[in-house]
C-alpha cells in the first residue's frame, strides 16, 4: 500500500511539473490509501505488541504482572473500541444509505473508507481480545499460550 502511495505521488508530481496536467484524483487517492494504512495498522501493531505504554513502569514488572495489568487494561480498551465501533457503524450505514461522496471534482464515494473504518475496529477488537485471552492464560498458568 505504501508503494501505491509513493507511485501516485510521483505520478502526480510528474504530471503537474513536467506535463503541466495535474490530476483530479491523486490527492484523494493518497489520502484514502494513507487512511487505510493507518486504520489497518492498529490491529497489526497490537499483534506485534508495538503500541505505546509507560515502559519505565511496565518494563520493570515481571511478565506475569505485565499479563495481569494487560488483562485489567483490556476493560477500558474494550469499552472504548465498542463505543467507537457502535458510532462508526451508524456513520457507515448512513453513508452507504446516502451513497455519500467527497463532493470534490473527482467525487469518489466515501462509504468504502467508512466500511474500512468499521472493519479495522472489528479487527482491532478481535486482536485485543485474543491478546487478553493469551495474557489471562499466562497470568493464571505462568505458561505462554
Amino acid at each position: 500500500m505504501s508503494v501505491f502511495v509513493a507511485a501516485v505521488i510521483a505520478f502526480e508530481i510528474l504530471m503537474r511539473s513536467i506535463f503541466v496536467r495535474p490530476t483530479t484524483w491523486a490527492a484523494e487517492s493518497t489520502i484514502f490509501a494513507c487512511g487505510l494504512i493507518y486504520l489497518l495498522g492498529g490491529a497489526w501493531t497490537l499483534l506485534e505488541d508495538k503500541h505505546v505504554r509507560i515502559d519505565m513502569l511496565y518494563g520493570k514488572w515481571t511478565p506475569k504482572k505485565q499479563a495481569v495489568i494487560d488483562c485489567i487494561t483490556y476493560l477500558p480498551f474494550s469499552l472504548y473500541i465498542l463505543v467507537m465501533l457502535w458510532a462508526t457503524w451508524i456513520y457507515t450505514a448512513e453513508s452507504i444509505k446516502l451513497r455519500e461522496t467527497t463532493m470534490s471534482p473527482w467525487d469518489p464515494p466515501i462509504y468504502p473508507m467508512k466500511i474500512a473504518m468499521t472493519l479495522s475496529l472489528v479487527l482491532l477488537y478481535l486482536q485485543g481480545t485474543a491478546k487478553m485471552i493469551r495474557n489471562l492464560y499466562f497470568a493464571l498458568t505462568g505458561r505462554a499460550l
